[in-house]
């Protein structure tokens, strides 16, 4: 016989290298792709681009062109600049 149920929820740590404030495009293009688990290769493959030119977004290295931004907007179906709809509370703040 059940008395009373107890719901518990535990937060996740941030994959490693999360962006938890993103800044830039690059930042917003790995926090993405951490969330829904891609390799940079599979980002490049999807944005038609070099796998190497995915690091350099995401170290700060080089920023995405107008066109490449266009892109990114298109494949994550939003403009992270105006609008980031991943839900970062179910991580850690360390």
């Amino acid at each position: 016989m059940t008395i009373c149920e107890i719901e518990i929820e535990a937060l996740n740590p941030p994959p490693k290298g999360y962006p938890m404030k993103p800044v830039s495009m690059g930042d917003y293009l790995k926090q993405y792709r951490l969330t829904f688990g891609h390799s940079p290769f599979e980002m490049a493959l999807e944005l038609d681009v070099y796998e190497s030119t995915i690091y350099k977004w995401e170290q700060g290295i080089s920023n995405p062109n107008y066109l490449n931004t266009k892109k990114i907007i298109e494949f994550m179906g939003y403009d992270p600049r105006i609008n980031n709809p991943l839900k970062i509370e179910n991580y850690e703040l360390t």
